[in-house]
Protein backbone atom coordinates (compact mmCIF):
# COMPACT_ATOMS: atom_id res chain seq x y z
CA UNK A 1 0.00 0.00 0.00
CA UNK A 2 2.80 2.37 0.93
CA UNK A 3 4.59 1.59 -2.34
CA UNK A 4 1.44 2.38 -4.32
CA UNK A 5 1.11 5.68 -2.43
CA UNK A 6 4.61 6.81 -3.43
CA UNK A 7 4.07 5.67 -7.00
CA UNK A 8 0.97 7.86 -7.16
CA UNK A 9 2.83 10.82 -5.65
CA UNK A 10 5.63 10.33 -8.16
CA UNK A 11 3.17 10.28 -11.04
CA UNK A 12 1.59 13.53 -9.84
CA UNK A 13 4.97 15.24 -9.50
CA UNK A 14 6.06 14.02 -12.91
CA UNK A 15 2.87 15.38 -14.42
CA UNK A 16 3.31 18.73 -12.63
CA UNK A 17 6.82 19.06 -14.02
CA UNK A 18 5.80 18.27 -17.60
CA UNK A 19 7.56 20.43 -20.15
CA UNK A 20 4.87 19.90 -22.77
CA UNK A 21 1.35 21.05 -23.44
CA UNK A 22 -1.20 19.58 -25.79
CA UNK A 23 -4.17 20.89 -27.73
CA UNK A 24 -6.88 18.52 -28.82
CA UNK A 25 -10.49 18.55 -29.87
CA UNK A 26 -12.75 18.71 -32.88
CA UNK A 27 -12.99 21.32 -35.66
CA UNK A 28 -16.00 20.85 -37.91
CA UNK A 29 -17.01 22.59 -41.11
CA UNK A 30 -14.12 21.44 -43.28
CA UNK A 31 -13.35 17.72 -42.76
CA UNK A 32 -9.88 16.45 -43.62
CA UNK A 33 -8.55 20.02 -43.91
CA UNK A 34 -5.08 20.88 -42.68
CA UNK A 35 -4.89 22.59 -39.28
CA UNK A 36 -1.77 24.34 -37.98
CA UNK A 37 -0.59 25.06 -34.46
CA UNK A 38 1.24 28.41 -34.59
CA UNK A 39 3.13 30.50 -32.06
CA UNK A 40 1.94 34.13 -32.09
CA UNK A 41 5.10 36.08 -31.35
CA UNK A 42 5.62 39.81 -30.92
CA UNK A 43 6.33 40.41 -34.60
CA UNK A 44 6.04 36.98 -36.25
CA UNK A 45 3.67 34.02 -36.39
CA UNK A 46 5.59 30.75 -36.64
CA UNK A 47 4.25 27.29 -37.44
CA UNK A 48 4.90 24.81 -34.62
CA UNK A 49 3.20 21.75 -36.11
CA UNK A 50 0.47 20.69 -38.54
CA UNK A 51 -1.94 17.78 -38.89
CA UNK A 52 -4.82 16.82 -41.15
CA UNK A 53 -8.23 16.71 -39.48
CA UNK A 54 -9.84 13.30 -39.32
CA UNK A 55 -13.17 12.75 -41.06
CA UNK A 56 -15.02 13.74 -37.91
CA UNK A 57 -12.74 16.79 -37.42
CA UNK A 58 -10.64 15.43 -34.57
CA UNK A 59 -7.03 16.59 -34.06
CA UNK A 60 -4.28 16.58 -31.46
CA UNK A 61 -1.04 18.57 -31.03
CA UNK A 62 1.76 18.23 -28.51
CA UNK A 63 4.44 20.91 -28.17
CA UNK A 64 7.06 22.28 -25.80
CA UNK A 65 5.59 24.51 -23.12
CA UNK A 66 6.86 28.13 -23.26
CA UNK A 67 8.91 29.54 -20.37
CA UNK A 68 6.37 32.32 -19.82
CA UNK A 69 2.61 32.57 -20.51
CA UNK A 70 2.27 32.98 -24.26
CA UNK A 71 -0.10 33.14 -27.21
CA UNK A 72 -0.64 30.39 -29.77
CA UNK A 73 -3.33 29.82 -32.35
CA UNK A 74 -5.00 27.12 -34.37
CA UNK A 75 -5.32 28.02 -38.04
CA UNK A 76 -7.17 26.30 -40.84
CA UNK A 77 -7.45 28.32 -44.01
CA UNK A 78 -8.37 31.85 -42.92
CA UNK A 79 -9.98 30.73 -39.65
CA UNK A 80 -7.98 31.22 -36.45
CA UNK A 81 -8.58 30.36 -32.81
CA UNK A 82 -6.35 32.03 -30.21
CA UNK A 83 -4.95 30.00 -27.33
CA UNK A 84 -3.49 31.17 -24.04
CA UNK A 85 -0.78 28.73 -22.96
CA UNK A 86 0.41 29.05 -19.37
CA UNK A 87 0.37 26.35 -16.70
CA UNK A 88 -2.43 24.39 -18.38
CA UNK A 89 -1.25 21.10 -19.83
CA UNK A 90 -4.20 20.20 -22.04
CA UNK A 91 -6.47 22.61 -23.89
CA UNK A 92 -9.64 21.20 -25.34
CA UNK A 93 -11.21 22.99 -28.33
CA UNK A 94 -14.50 22.47 -30.14
CA UNK A 95 -15.40 24.84 -32.96
CA UNK A 96 -17.04 25.25 -36.33
CA UNK A 97 -14.39 26.62 -38.67
CA UNK A 98 -17.05 28.79 -40.28
CA UNK A 99 -17.73 30.57 -36.98
CA UNK A 100 -14.65 30.35 -34.75
CA UNK A 101 -15.85 33.05 -32.33
CA UNK A 102 -18.39 30.54 -31.07
CA UNK A 103 -15.62 28.12 -30.09
CA UNK A 104 -15.78 26.23 -26.79
CA UNK A 105 -12.77 25.55 -24.56
CA UNK A 106 -12.07 23.14 -21.76
CA UNK A 107 -9.12 23.29 -19.39
CA UNK A 108 -8.12 26.85 -20.36
CA UNK A 109 -10.07 29.71 -18.73
CA UNK A 110 -7.61 32.26 -20.16
CA UNK A 111 -8.20 31.05 -23.72
CA UNK A 112 -11.90 31.54 -23.05
CA UNK A 113 -11.23 35.04 -21.63
CA UNK A 114 -9.32 36.01 -24.78
CA UNK A 115 -12.17 34.67 -26.93
CA UNK A 116 -14.57 36.86 -24.93
CA UNK A 117 -12.36 39.87 -25.66
CA UNK A 118 -12.53 39.07 -29.39
CA UNK A 119 -16.32 38.71 -29.21
CA UNK A 120 -16.59 41.98 -27.31
CA UNK A 121 -14.51 43.79 -29.91
CA UNK A 122 -16.80 42.45 -32.64
CA UNK A 123 -20.13 43.09 -30.93
CA UNK A 124 -19.66 46.28 -28.90
CA UNK A 125 -18.85 49.90 -29.59
CA UNK A 126 -15.25 50.92 -28.98
CA UNK A 127 -16.08 52.64 -25.67
CA UNK A 128 -18.16 49.69 -24.45
CA UNK A 129 -15.44 47.25 -25.41
CA UNK A 130 -12.74 49.36 -23.77
CA UNK A 131 -14.72 49.40 -20.49
CA UNK A 132 -14.97 45.60 -20.65
CA UNK A 133 -11.26 45.26 -21.46
CA UNK A 134 -10.34 47.50 -18.50
CA UNK A 135 -12.18 45.08 -16.20
CA UNK A 136 -10.08 42.19 -17.53
CA UNK A 137 -6.84 44.16 -17.16
CA UNK A 138 -7.51 45.26 -13.59
CA UNK A 139 -8.65 41.78 -12.58
CA UNK A 140 -5.15 40.41 -13.25
CA UNK A 141 -2.63 42.74 -14.97
CA UNK A 142 -0.02 39.97 -14.83
CA UNK A 143 -2.05 37.61 -17.02
CA UNK A 144 -1.62 36.98 -20.74
CA UNK A 145 -5.26 38.10 -21.02
CA UNK A 146 -4.35 41.60 -19.79
CA UNK A 147 -1.42 41.67 -22.21
CA UNK A 148 -3.70 40.73 -25.10
CA UNK A 149 -6.29 43.31 -24.03
CA UNK A 150 -3.90 46.29 -24.24
CA UNK A 151 -2.62 45.06 -27.62
CA UNK A 152 -5.99 44.77 -29.39
CA UNK A 153 -6.79 46.74 -32.55
CA UNK A 154 -10.14 47.79 -34.03
CA UNK A 155 -10.38 49.00 -37.62
CA UNK A 156 -6.60 49.35 -37.81
CA UNK A 157 -6.38 51.55 -34.69
CA UNK A 158 -5.20 50.50 -31.19
CA UNK A 159 -7.99 50.12 -28.66
CA UNK A 160 -5.65 51.53 -25.99
CA UNK A 161 -3.55 54.38 -27.34
CA UNK A 162 -0.20 55.14 -25.72
CA UNK A 163 -0.68 58.83 -26.50
CA UNK A 164 -3.89 58.93 -24.44
CA UNK A 165 -3.07 59.60 -20.76
CA UNK A 166 -6.03 57.56 -19.52
CA UNK A 167 -5.15 54.59 -21.76
CA UNK A 168 -1.48 54.83 -20.81
CA UNK A 169 -2.41 54.00 -17.20
CA UNK A 170 -3.50 50.51 -18.23
CA UNK A 171 -0.39 49.95 -20.35
CA UNK A 172 1.66 50.93 -17.31
CA UNK A 173 -0.31 48.61 -15.02
CA UNK A 174 0.41 45.61 -17.26
CA UNK A 175 4.02 46.63 -17.97
CA UNK A 176 4.77 47.14 -14.27
CA UNK A 177 3.31 43.77 -13.28
CA UNK A 178 5.23 41.94 -15.98
CA UNK A 179 8.44 43.83 -15.17
CA UNK A 180 8.23 42.82 -11.49
CA UNK A 181 7.44 39.15 -12.07
CA UNK A 182 8.78 38.42 -15.57
CA UNK A 183 11.65 40.86 -16.18
CA UNK A 184 13.40 38.58 -18.70
CA UNK A 185 10.34 37.89 -20.86
CA UNK A 186 10.52 39.45 -24.35
CA UNK A 187 6.91 40.62 -24.11
CA UNK A 188 7.83 42.45 -20.88
CA UNK A 189 10.70 44.23 -22.59
CA UNK A 190 8.51 45.38 -25.46
CA UNK A 191 5.78 46.63 -23.11
CA UNK A 192 8.23 48.53 -20.94
CA UNK A 193 10.04 50.02 -23.94
CA UNK A 194 6.76 51.29 -25.38
CA UNK A 195 5.75 52.90 -22.08
CA UNK A 196 9.17 54.47 -21.43
CA UNK A 197 9.37 55.86 -24.96
CA UNK A 198 5.93 57.42 -24.60
CA UNK A 199 6.76 58.94 -21.21
CA UNK A 200 9.96 60.39 -22.72
CA UNK A 201 8.00 61.85 -25.63
CA UNK A 202 5.49 63.36 -23.20
CA UNK A 203 8.29 64.95 -21.16
CA UNK A 204 9.99 66.41 -24.23
CA UNK A 205 6.68 67.79 -25.48
CA UNK A 206 5.97 69.32 -22.05
CA UNK A 207 9.44 70.89 -22.05
CA UNK A 208 8.89 72.37 -25.50
CA UNK A 209 5.53 73.79 -24.46
CA UNK A 210 7.07 75.20 -21.29
CA UNK A 211 9.89 76.96 -23.11
CA UNK A 212 7.43 78.40 -25.63
CA UNK A 213 5.35 79.79 -22.78
CA UNK A 214 8.48 81.04 -21.02
CA UNK A 215 9.73 82.84 -24.13
CA UNK A 216 6.33 84.42 -24.75
CA UNK A 217 5.89 85.49 -21.12
CA UNK A 218 9.30 87.12 -21.01
CA UNK A 219 9.17 88.65 -24.49
CA UNK A 220 12.09 86.43 -25.49
CA UNK A 221 14.40 88.04 -22.89
CA UNK A 222 16.37 85.65 -20.71
CA UNK A 223 16.09 85.79 -16.94
CA UNK A 224 19.39 86.66 -15.34
CA UNK A 225 21.43 84.26 -13.25
CA UNK A 226 24.21 85.21 -10.84
CA UNK A 227 26.12 82.40 -9.15
CA UNK A 228 29.66 81.70 -7.85
CA UNK A 229 32.24 80.11 -10.14
CA UNK A 230 35.09 77.78 -9.17
CA UNK A 231 37.00 80.74 -7.71
CA UNK A 232 34.00 81.83 -5.59
CA UNK A 233 33.50 84.91 -7.81
CA UNK A 234 29.85 85.67 -8.61
CA UNK A 235 29.36 85.71 -12.38
CA UNK A 236 26.12 86.93 -13.96
CA UNK A 237 24.71 85.50 -17.15
CA UNK A 238 23.99 89.06 -18.27
CA UNK A 239 27.73 89.82 -18.46
CA UNK A 240 27.72 87.79 -21.69
CA UNK A 241 24.93 89.77 -23.33
CA UNK A 242 25.83 90.65 -26.90
CA UNK A 243 27.31 87.20 -27.47
CA UNK A 244 25.61 84.03 -28.64
CA UNK A 245 25.18 82.16 -25.34
CA UNK A 246 24.74 78.44 -24.74
CA UNK A 247 23.18 78.25 -21.27
CA UNK A 248 23.82 74.69 -20.09
CA UNK A 249 22.26 73.12 -17.00
CA UNK A 250 24.57 70.18 -16.33
CA UNK A 251 26.00 67.98 -13.56
CA UNK A 252 29.18 65.98 -13.11
CA UNK A 253 26.95 63.10 -11.97
CA UNK A 254 25.29 62.53 -15.37
CA UNK A 255 26.09 59.36 -17.28
CA UNK A 256 29.10 59.73 -19.60
CA UNK A 257 29.97 63.16 -18.22
CA UNK A 258 33.39 63.09 -19.92
CA UNK A 259 31.83 62.37 -23.33
CA UNK A 260 29.31 65.14 -22.77
CA UNK A 261 32.08 67.64 -21.98
CA UNK A 262 34.10 66.55 -25.04
CA UNK A 263 31.03 67.17 -27.23
CA UNK A 264 30.54 70.58 -25.64
CA UNK A 265 34.22 71.43 -26.08
CA UNK A 266 34.04 70.51 -29.77
CA UNK A 267 31.30 73.08 -30.28
CA UNK A 268 33.09 75.66 -28.16
CA UNK A 269 36.27 75.22 -30.21
CA UNK A 270 34.33 75.44 -33.47
CA UNK A 271 32.25 78.52 -32.67
CA UNK A 272 33.94 80.51 -29.87
CA UNK A 273 35.98 82.64 -32.26
CA UNK A 274 32.72 83.57 -34.02
CA UNK A 275 31.10 84.76 -30.80
CA UNK A 276 29.80 81.72 -28.90
CA UNK A 277 30.04 81.70 -25.10
CA UNK A 278 29.00 78.95 -22.70
CA UNK A 279 27.49 79.60 -19.27
CA UNK A 280 27.27 76.29 -17.41
CA UNK A 281 25.18 75.80 -14.24
CA UNK A 282 25.90 72.84 -11.93
CA UNK A 283 23.89 71.58 -8.91
CA UNK A 284 26.86 69.59 -7.50
CA UNK A 285 26.93 69.58 -3.70
CA UNK A 286 30.58 68.72 -3.14
CA UNK A 287 32.34 71.98 -3.98
CA UNK A 288 35.90 70.60 -3.91
CA UNK A 289 35.16 67.66 -6.22
CA UNK A 290 33.22 69.95 -8.56
CA UNK A 291 36.06 72.48 -8.71
CA UNK A 292 38.53 69.73 -9.54
CA UNK A 293 36.28 68.44 -12.34
CA UNK A 294 35.59 71.75 -14.06
CA UNK A 295 38.61 73.98 -13.36
CA UNK A 296 40.27 73.39 -16.75
CA UNK A 297 37.17 74.05 -18.81
CA UNK A 298 37.56 77.28 -20.82
CA UNK A 299 34.04 78.69 -20.37
CA UNK A 300 32.00 80.08 -17.45
CA UNK A 301 31.09 77.46 -14.83
CA UNK A 302 28.92 78.29 -11.81
CA UNK A 303 27.38 76.23 -9.05
CA UNK A 304 24.09 76.53 -7.18
CA UNK A 305 24.44 76.53 -3.41
CA UNK A 306 21.43 74.31 -2.72
CA UNK A 307 21.55 71.90 -5.64
CA UNK A 308 18.46 71.29 -7.73
CA UNK A 309 16.32 73.12 -5.14
CA UNK A 310 17.74 76.44 -6.35
CA UNK A 311 15.07 78.75 -7.84
CA UNK A 312 17.05 79.00 -11.08
CA UNK A 313 15.84 75.52 -12.11
CA UNK A 314 12.20 76.48 -11.59
CA UNK A 315 12.82 79.82 -13.29
CA UNK A 316 13.95 78.04 -16.46
CA UNK A 317 11.60 75.08 -15.94
CA UNK A 318 14.47 72.60 -16.12
CA UNK A 319 12.97 69.09 -15.89
CA UNK A 320 15.93 67.10 -17.21
CA UNK A 321 19.67 67.32 -16.62
CA UNK A 322 21.37 68.17 -18.93
CA UNK A 323 19.22 70.82 -20.66
CA UNK A 324 20.58 73.62 -22.86
CA UNK A 325 19.14 76.99 -23.90
CA UNK A 326 20.41 78.97 -26.87
CA UNK A 327 20.34 82.77 -26.46
CA UNK A 328 21.03 85.15 -29.36
CA UNK A 329 22.97 88.43 -29.29
CA UNK A 330 19.82 90.39 -28.40
CA UNK A 331 19.29 88.31 -25.27
CA UNK A 332 16.41 86.34 -26.77
CA UNK A 333 15.93 82.67 -25.90
CA UNK A 334 15.64 81.01 -29.30
CA UNK A 335 15.92 77.31 -28.50
CA UNK A 336 15.90 74.58 -25.88
CA UNK A 337 17.79 71.32 -26.34
CA UNK A 338 18.03 67.97 -24.57
CA UNK A 339 21.04 66.40 -26.29
CA UNK A 340 23.24 67.70 -29.08
CA UNK A 341 21.07 66.51 -32.00
CA UNK A 342 20.25 69.83 -33.71
CA UNK A 343 22.23 72.28 -31.64
CA UNK A 344 24.86 72.98 -34.34
CA UNK A 345 22.11 74.12 -36.69
CA UNK A 346 20.73 76.42 -34.01
CA UNK A 347 24.13 77.96 -33.25
CA UNK A 348 25.00 78.48 -36.90
CA UNK A 349 21.62 80.08 -37.62
CA UNK A 350 22.25 82.93 -35.17
CA UNK A 351 26.03 83.34 -35.54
Amino acid sequence: MKKLYWLLIGAVLLSACSKNFQVEGKLTGNPEAMVYLEHVGITNVDVVDSVRLTKDGSFRFKANRPEYPDLYRLRSGSSTILLAVDSVETIGVKADLKNVLDAEFSGSPKSEAILNLRRSLRDRSLEEHKAYAVEQILADPLSIVAYYAVMQYKNGQPVFSLTNKEDLKYYRAVATSWQVWRPDCERTKVLCRQVVNQLTDDRVRANNEAVAAFIEANENAFLDIKLPNENADSIALSTLRGKVILLDFCSTDIDNFSDYIFSLRDRYNAYHAKGLEIYQVYPDQNRLIWEDQVRELPWVKVRTQNGLADPVYRMYNVQTIPTMFLINRNGEVVGRYIGFGKINEGIESIL
